[in-house]
């Protein structure tokens, strides 16, 4: 394939239509003849219902792969989880990989943006695609790894601002990649040496936010002992230039408290000790069954028959609700307590489904008061609403 790619007869396909595959399909489609799929059928026609919103784009959206067998290049932006024993989850790279064979063509390039251990491409896609495809690696087709570093809820740190890694099995599709991606975006384009270099950095990126948070959640312990306040000492160390600025709180959503399982799973399979990194997860997966104990005690103190937590989503000011701690915390207390969850950005079909729990969506929806109101996320519609409470506690109290 010519790697002067904005003159190429190039047609792309991206799969995986959520937080990452979406934005990335967005922009795509202004430069190239793209289309998009997602085996979420809701989810396709939740967007093909917003055509006032995306405009022409959401044409080419699609859940069958044959409507993609006419593209040459193929971007898998598809989540990757863990099972409940917290290894690896592939089966959404397995079941892509298998389908997207099925259609490759002589020439073709695929990237994956899907976060995994060191290895993953290499090891698990491109065998799956070699024999779903009864093509090889390097002499048919081409493979690149890109790691995606979208924030949820970020309106700074946008995809077409943020410096992008890229990595590819030769050095041809590296260009071919670097090609592409720089017609879609101003930030720097690094190119890794090597598809393991990528996706080691992708899981160094988020390990190191994992141990830094876990070391903030000690620490805060260690400052309630003494009883000072985390949030003026770590105000006051901030003060000098090279500390890095962590406040405690619960690790949630599709990046930290996931990915880093990955690393570990990959880690023990290599007899490599990861033991600051394994202390760090179990410090913050603990954090969140510790705030639900100390709401425990606050009720128990107060004599409250009624609680209602505030957010339930991942962070501030998203929908997101993907290993939502505060969901995790509601559903611990729902067991033996009187507590509602409110939360009006929250999407209630995940919820429903996902988590099986009811969350209040609507102002209406609150009883006119609470003996207790914990604020888990710090969604700014907050700031303004008017709940008559007896006690009022924020999340940072009880971390």
């Amino acid at each position: 394939m010519d790697t002067n790619i904005i003159n190429s007869d190039i047609k792309i396909g991206v799969i995986g239509l959520g937080y990452v595959g979406w934005p990335l399909y967005s922009l795509l489609s202004k430069k190239f003849i793209t289309f998009g799929l997602d085996i979420d059928e809701n989810r396709i026609k939740e967007l093909k219902n917003s055509e006032q919103q995306y405009g022409d784009c959401i044409a080419s959206l699609t859940n069958t792969y044959k409507d993609l067998s006419g593209c040459n290049v193929f971007i898998v932006c598809v989540p990757t989880g863990v099972n409940e024993d917290k290894t690896p989850n592939l089966n959404p790279l397995q079941r892509v990989c298998k389908s997207l064979g099925e259609i490759l063509a002589h020439g073709s390039t695929v990237v994956f943006e899907s976060t995994v251990f060191p290895g993953a491409t290499e090891e698990f896609c491109v065998p799956l695609l070699e024999n779903s495809s009864n093509l090889k690696v390097n002499e048919d087709f081409y493979v690149g790894y890109s790691p995606e570093r979208i924030n949820v809820g970020d309106d700074r740190h946008s995809l077409d601002n943020i410096s992008k890694i890229i990595s590819a099995s030769n050095e041809k599709t590296l260009e071919l990649i670097y090609e592409l991606y720089s017609s879609i975006i101003t930030a720097p384009i690094i190119k890794a040496s090597s598809i393991k270099v990528a996706e080691a950095t992708k899981m160094y990126e988020n390990v190191q936010r994992d141990v830094l948070i876990a070391l903030a959640n000690e620490y805060s312990e260690f400052c309630r002992a003494e009883g000072i306040n985390i949030n003026e000492v770590t105000e006051c160390a901030s003060s000098k230039w090279n500390f890095s600025k962590v406040n405690p709180g619960l690790v949630g959503g599709h990046c930290i408290g996931i990915d880093t399982y990955y690393l570990l799973n990959r880690a023990n399979q290599k007899s490599a000790s990861l033991s600051l990194i394994q202390c760090a997860r179990t410090i913050n997966e603990t954090t969140t069954e510790k705030v639900a104990d100390k709401i425990r005690e606050i009720a128990k103190g107060l004599g409250s028959k009624t609680i209602l937590l505030l957010g339930a989503t991942y962070k501030a000011d998203t929908a997101d609700c993907r290993n939502s701690k505060a969901l995790e915390i509601f559903r611990n207390l729902k067991g033996d307590l009187t507590v509602d969850c409110y939360d009006p950005l929250i999407d209630v079909r995940k919820v429903t489904e996902e988590y099986h729990l009811q969350v209040l969506t609507k102002s209406k929806e609150l009883l006119d008061r609470y003996d207790l109101v914990v604020r888990l996320v710090n969604h700014a519609n907050f700031n303004s609403m008017n709940i008559a409470y007896s006690k009022f506690v924020d999340l940072m109290e009880l971390l």
